[in-house]
């Protein structure tokens, strides 16, 4: 009996694990999509803006770059919502699955002890 509620444990465990470690695979692609896109977007900002001839020029080109790197920022923002969102949902189900057995297991022991 105490080998069956130590598998069980460790199976809740390694459940709860893979979901934490598969949340964290997907935020570090992201956050590698995002500094790769950012690195290229930067590069061809600074050509941009060393192209510009006037100060005024300048500030326009700076100005047309902001509204992409804000809509990128929320695109950002919006994917790791999703990732924590979808990664917190699979452990909740996962514990929820382990609570409900651990009662089930522990009512059938006190049933059955008397």
């Amino acid at each position: 009996m105490m080998k069956t509620a130590c598998e069980a444990q460790f199976a809740a465990m390694a459940e709860l694990t893979e979901a934490a470690l598969d949340g964290m695979v997907k935020a570090t692609n992201l956050n590698l999509d995002a500094m790769k896109a950012s690195m290229t977007a930067s590069a061809n900002a600074s050509q941009q803006m060393m192209s510009a001839t006037t100060p005024q020029e300048w500030l326009l080109l700076r100005s047309a770059q902001m509204r992409p790197a804000a809509e990128q920022a929320c695109h950002y923002g919006h994917h790791m919502a999703d990732i924590v969102s979808c990664t917190q949902a699979e452990m909740l189900r996962g514990a929820a699955t382990h609570a409900a057995k651990t009662v089930d297991k522990m009512h059938a022991l006190s049933t059955g002890a008397k």
